[in-house]
């Protein structure tokens, strides 16, 4: 007999180019813990909870595009996974999570921290599945991580205490991981090219899918004279200052040109901005995405589903160049008023500060190649209208919109890319869900940059009881602890802004430091424009 379960998870994910897992020990995992002590392959992060894993191996895949990984132990601690699960299925990100479960004998039993796992994960997993047998954990590990992989999905393992302790027969192989082959394309391309070659006044919206074909769409975007509005999920996918770029969409910013567009192409945006997409007989809209579950069937567009490469590429062979001088002038003047108008809004003196002065001054200070990650918040409105991006990337929860996301996907990302500065937005309720994850930071030296858009509020919830005519705000106060002297008890740094003077020099000086530091920056309630 060969080595036991638990050393050979750790041996067939390495070979699999995992490099780190996080998660939180516990009995039913603590074979696996013995076993991840004594090797140097795969390096763990103990979090300070397990909600903080699973957003961290979250964090993680969204800056790598592989799978992350996130372990728990029975009962409480793989329940504690589900938001970040949940948030992972529902924005189509690649994770494998593994959690401990009672000894198989306790099974279906009444047993301390028993409760059927596959039930609970079936609906935001995947897949999920019960190790039973020792002799068949590379292939269940495999299906999971194929399923994971090629469906971009998380998928779920749960693994009884004494199935990890079981010994594996010698000689295992790891088999090498399929691809992820590329779907074909459904829809009609004659239709499709039919309406973009009648077109005079085109805008594509960009969203997080788009990212890995920037270069091909931004050609494409240039060839028929189309502006193009970023997605939340895609806020980075292009430098501010291209030409035409015309800002984000949003509760704070409604691009002007958008109205008198003929054609709206939607590539792989998230649902946040159909809403604000003018319909009409005036206006053909398409869409172009992976799955047809994500096309906008509200907005009844005409769809093409499938590799997105593969259709960008025909379209472009295929649709006549062509720029109407008109739209190319309204696109230019909108891009040239967007840009000055942020530009502008350094100079807000309003005190509280107002989070618009917040973005401007980011703008200016951030380092062109830094990771931001956005938890949620009204806050999120005024990044969507007012950041300018030059080569960040950014992540946001488009579907799920967990608060307090924020702090653990970033440090997930700075694990994958420890050379690039990580900045993180997030208001103050957010933080407060999960800030005991700066000492998660501190521990491993995992510095990351948080900015805390502080209104003692849950303001987002609270403009929308008032705009109910029949709701009073109740519930929406937050009672916050001094952020700066809870950052220096964890061995952070942090600083206090008040005053709009001081929020570019506070902004440069966490740009500077090499510790994880939080920017406390106290903002009013302004209510977006929209």
């Amino acid at each position: 007999m060969g080595e036991t379960v638990a050393q050979v998870i750790i041996k067939a994910l390495y070979s699999w180019d995992i490099k780190n897992i996080f998660g939180v020990s516990g009995n039913a995992v603590l074979p696996l813990m013995d076993a991840l002590g004594k090797q140097n392959m795969i390096q763990f992060y103990s979090t300070a909870a397990e909600q903080g894993a699973a957003f961290m191996a979250g964090g993680e895949a969204r800056a790598t595009g592989k799978p992350g990984v996130c372990l728990a132990t029975e009962g409480p601690g793989a329940l504690n996974l589900i938001n970040g699960v949940a948030d992972a299925y529902r924005d189509g990100i690649p994770m494998l999570v593994i959690t401990g479960q009672v000894e198989t004998a306790k099974i279906n039993t009444n047993a301390k921290q028993y409760f059927d796992q596959q039930q609970l994960f079936a609906p935001i997993t995947g897949s999920t599945t019960l190790l039973t047998r020792p002799e068949s954990v590379v292939q269940t590990l495999q299906v999971a991580m194929e399923k994971a992989i090629g469906d971009s999905v998380p998928c779920h393992i749960s693994i009884p205490k004494d199935i990890f302790q079981a010994p594996v027969p010698a000689n295992l192989t790891f088999p090498v991981l399929s691809p992820k082959c590329p779907p074909g394309v459904s829809g009609n391309m004659d239709d499709f090219c039919k309406v973009l070659d009648h077109s005079q006044k085109p805008v594509f919206i960009t969203g997080k899918t788009a990212i890995r074909y920037k270069e091909r769409i931004l050609a494409f975007a240039k060839k028929i004279g189309a502006g193009i509005i970023p997605g939340q999920g895609a806020r980075g996918i292009y430098p501010g200052l291209i030409d035409n770029l015309l800002g984000g969409l949003g509760e704070a910013h409604i691009v002007p040109v958008l109205q008198n567009a003929d054609c709206i192409l939607i590539i792989g945006a998230s649902p946040y901005e159909h809403k604000f997409i003018p319909g009409g007989l005036n206006v053909d809209i398409l869409q172009i995405d992976t799955k047809p579950q994500n096309i906008a069937h509200s907005l009844r567009p005409l769809s093409l589903t499938g590799d997105i490469n593969s259709i960008v590429e025909t379209l472009h062979g295929r649709i006549k160049e062509k720029i109407t001088p008109d739209w190319r002038e309204q696109i230019r003047h909108c891009h040239i008023n967007y840009i000055e108008m942020i530009r502008a809004e350094m100079n807000i003196q309003d005190i509280p500060v107002s989070p618009r002065a917040v973005i401007a001054a980011l703008n200016e200070t951030i380092t062109e190649d830094a990771i931001i990650t956005i938890d949620s918040g009204e806050f999120m409105h005024w990044f969507d209208r007012g950041f300018i991006p030059q080569k960040q990337d950014v992540i946001i929860s488009e579907y799920w919109r967990c608060m307090g996301n924020g702090l653990p996907m970033g440090i997930g990302a700075k694990t994958a890319f420890p050379e690039r500065k990580v900045i993180v937005l997030t208001g103050d309720g957010g933080f407060i869900m999960t800030m005991q994850e700066i000492i998660t930071a501190i521990r491993y030296s995992l510095p990351v940059v948080i900015i805390i858009f502080n209104n003692s509020c849950y303001l987002l919830e609270k403009h929308r009881m008032q705009q109910n005519n029949n709701m009073a705000p109740f519930g929406t106060d937050v009672a916050n602890p001094d952020f700066v002297s809870f950052a220096t008890s964890c061995g952070a740094e942090g600083i206090r802004v008040e005053r709009p003077e001081h929020l570019h020099d506070a902004l440069a000086k966490a740009m500077s430091v090499k510790n994880t530091i939080v920017v406390d920056v106290i903002v009013n309630g302004e209510k977006p424009m929209f």
